[in-house]
């Protein structure tokens, strides 16, 4: 995240599915477990989707990682 937390401008990449497929999850599974539709996660996955920084903290607690670690800051 850059230094003044300022989003915008910024491309938010991530690595939900690649993360996701190699553990075996289904879509249909990261969404329950998140609350969402498997629609969200499949827009988040094709980066029609930003979230919200709730989601992302979520989903990157359930995969025990950092939000760094699943989300990609690029300007």
């Amino acid at each position: 995240m850059p230094p003044n937390g300022n989003l915008r401008g910024m491309n938010v990449k991530n690595r939900i599915e690649e993360i996701r497929t190699e553990r075996g999850i289904r879509q249909e599974e990261l969404a329950r477990a998140m609350g969402v539709s498997r629609q969200t996660i499949s827009s988040l996955e094709n980066g029609r989707y930003n979230p919200s920084i709730m989601l992302a903290h979520n989903i990157a607690v359930y995969f025990g990682m950092t939000i760094e670690e699943v989300f990609i800051f690029e300007e």
